[in-house]
């Protein structure tokens, strides 16, 4: 047995001096492909890149603020206004942020009523006539017309709604006579505000929202 034991670790012996002397094995690194970025280590970035980093970060911050400083400003057009007061009131609202403002006016005319009526009948004998014959037929509300290009005509009435107007001169066409529906128009202004905002500046909505009701429009313009 003494000698079975010497033998074994004499193998042993053998085998650990042979695995010494063996060559390193060369463990072939895998190809790269060309088109993969390298990766970077942080701690293989030097200073300069990270300093370079800096100010470019400092300069995109700075071309953003640029930006934010030219919003605002160009010319725009408020309109129409009917009322002088409203005007006044929305340019006092803006004042502080526009460099500069002006109006502009412009004469407008609607349709405010027709008029029903019968011509004149030549004297103001012949216009009392009529009327008495109106007054037969039950036709009360009328009035001989005393000054104008229709003197001595008769008046049926006023009438805001052109259905209303045509059924009443229908009512007078079915007692023999011949009345006529004349469309009445009246005049009036609208202003339109032109403004320019301060460069950097913005009107903000609340502004708009305390003076714009209606029907009032916000238009872009080029400034002159």
């Amino acid at each position: 047995m003494r000698w079975l034991f010497l033998f074994v670790l004499v193998l042993n012996f053998a085998y650990v001096a042979w695995e010494i002397n063996q060559p390193e094995a060369i463990v072939e690194a895998p190809r790269v492909d060309q088109n993969v970025p390298k990766i970077v280590l942080l701690s293989e970035i030097g200073q300069d890149s990270v300093a370079l980093s800096v100010v470019n970060g400092k300069a995109a911050s700075d071309q953003a603020d640029e930006e934010k400083e030219v919003v605002g400003g160009g010319c725009y057009t408020l309109g129409p206004f009917r009322d002088m007061e409203k005007l006044r009131a929305v340019t006092r609202g803006i004042k502080k942020y526009v460099a500069d403002a002006s109006y502009r006016s412009h004469e407008e005319k609607e349709q405010a009523m027709f008029w029903v009526y019968l011509n004149p009948a030549g004297s103001y004998g012949k216009a009392k006539s009529l009327g008495a014959q109106l007054k037969k037929k039950k036709v009360k509300d009328y009035f001989i017309i005393s000054s104008g290009p229709k003197l001595n005509g008769i008046s049926l009435g006023h009438f805001r709604e052109k259905d209303r107007a045509y059924a009443h001169a229908e009512r007078i066409t079915s007692l023999g006579l011949k009345p006529e529906v004349e469309a009445l128009f009246k005049n009036y202004t609208i202003y339109w505000l032109d403004y320019k905002v301060i460069a950097g500046e913005q009107i903000p909505e609340t502004v708009f929202g305390k003076h714009l009701t209606g029907k009032i429009n916000r238009l872009v313009r080029t400034c002159s």
